[in-house]
């Protein structure tokens, strides 16, 4: 067998190894996870980075809520810029699947917040029937300039982050 072609001699124990290349999505989401990301782009995806986003999204608000009600004996001024910036910093922070979960959580939040730092501050009205109406007409009230800034934020925060996403995709 000496004089055999090596062009076209029986596979080597070399050749049995091979695995064939992956095709189509599955080849694209192995690049995709390969060493193509930034660490920018790797920390931004992990779960501790989401979590940092949603922590900074609840506590600059509730921190707003409790000098405005140490301060000025209701939610005012301050609830409503932590509450904006709270939401402006977790858009910016957030993974792009956590976008959805950002730009919903606003107005829970803001009325979250509200309820509880009246209920901490002991102006509800009362447990049941009208008084507790009011109460939960006041707490809408009182949160919505908070909601109404958070949710423009997290709006506008998200839609550079989309814009910017966009010019790179072109280039």
């Amino acid at each position: 067998m000496s004089g055999q072609n090596p062009a076209i001699s029986p596979p080597s124990a070399r050749d049995a190894r091979r695995v064939p290349a992956q095709r189509g999505r599955a080849a694209a989401g192995a690049r995709s996870r390969g060493s193509g990301r930034t660490p920018e782009q790797s920390r931004r995806h992990s779960p501790q980075h989401a979590r940092k986003a949603a922590l900074i999204g609840l506590a600059l608000p509730v921190l707003g809520a409790v000098v405005d009600e140490l301060i000025g004996g209701s939610l005012g001024t301050v609830f409503v810029l932590t509450a904006l910036v709270g939401g402006a910093l977790a858009a910016w922070r957030c993974s792009r699947a956590g976008a959805w979960w950002v730009a919903y959580a606003p107005p829970v939040v803001a009325m979250l917040i509200t309820a509880a730092a009246e209920e901490w501050a002991g102006r509800t009205s009362g447990s049941g029937g009208k008084g507790l109406t009011t109460g939960v007409l006041h707490w809408a009230i009182d949160a919505f300039p908070a909601m109404a800034a958070a949710e423009a934020a997290v709006i506008a925060v998200l839609a550079v982050r989309w814009f910017r996403l966009r010019r790179s995709v072109r280039k």
